[in-house]
């Protein structure tokens, strides 16, 4: 799975948010990132250049700010440049280039994650205020990913931060859809992985595996029992 980060912020440097999110990524992931604020009006070279790169990956990430509802203006203005009619749609009989691709949103805001909702303050879901951007992709024929929210991290405790941390990993690098086991395996795998970095990562890593190993036998047990209980009846 090849992920490209795609991040549009106007101002990246100072974002407290981004730079952990970006760190996040960098420490957990194999995940490419691009800072497309800082590529400034590609030319049609260049243009070229960016589609042909992001034909490699499997999957691509938006990340931004909501900014009055939507995507910064930056970000909105590298889109209408880079992703051209063909990129998106394809030339006739031919499938378009992202067809197939995964296309996540990971969305950062102030506001209490609640408030996007009917009833809310803010009155709409996040999913109905970014559905241009679903429509995008739907056009390009790409795959949509459940978007990934980051509300008020400036409030987050340390605790959320951490799981924050390894979500937002996750959603980066897990095959759609992945279940709790499959998030389970993903942190063994990273634990085991990086070993030679920390003296207990080995043995967490076999703790985890051993509850795994212990819950799928539970599961196994259970199953079972509830088909005697049927056949009994």
């Amino acid at each position: 799975m090849r992920t490209l980060v795609l991040i549009g912020h106007p101002d990246l440097a100072h974002s407290g948010t981004q730079a952990f999110l970006q760190a996040a990524a960098g420490a957990l992931t194999d995940a490419d990132e691009w800072d497309i604020s800082a590529q400034g009006v590609p030319d049609s070279a260049e243009i070229l250049r960016l589609q042909g790169e992001m034909r490699r990956y499997d999957r691509l990430i938006f990340q931004f700010p909501l900014y009055w509802y939507s995507m910064p203006g930056v970000f909105k203005q590298w889109l209408d440049t880079v992703w051209t009619t063909p990129f998106v749609s394809g030339r006739p009989g031919e499938a378009p280039p992202l067809a197939g691709k995964e296309l996540g949103i990971v969305v950062t805001f102030s506001q209490a994650q609640q408030d996007y909702r009917l009833g809310g303050r803010e009155h709409f879901s996040l999913s109905e205020l970014l559905r241009p951007i679903a429509a995008l992709g739907l056009a390009a024929q790409m795959q949509l990913l459940p978007i990934f929210p980051v509300a008020q991290f400036g409030y987050m405790t340390e605790r959320e931060r951490q799981h924050l941390l390894v979500t937002y990993a996750q959603y980066l690098s897990l095959p759609a859809g992945a279940h709790f086991a499959d998030r389970a395996q993903w942190f063994a795998a990273w634990l085991t992985q990086h070993a030679s970095a920390h003296s207990d990562y080995a043995a967490w890593a076999a703790a985890l595996t051993a509850q795994q190993e212990q819950l799928a036998d539970l599961h196994d047990t259970l199953a079972e029992m509830r088909r005697e209980e049927d056949d009994a009846l």
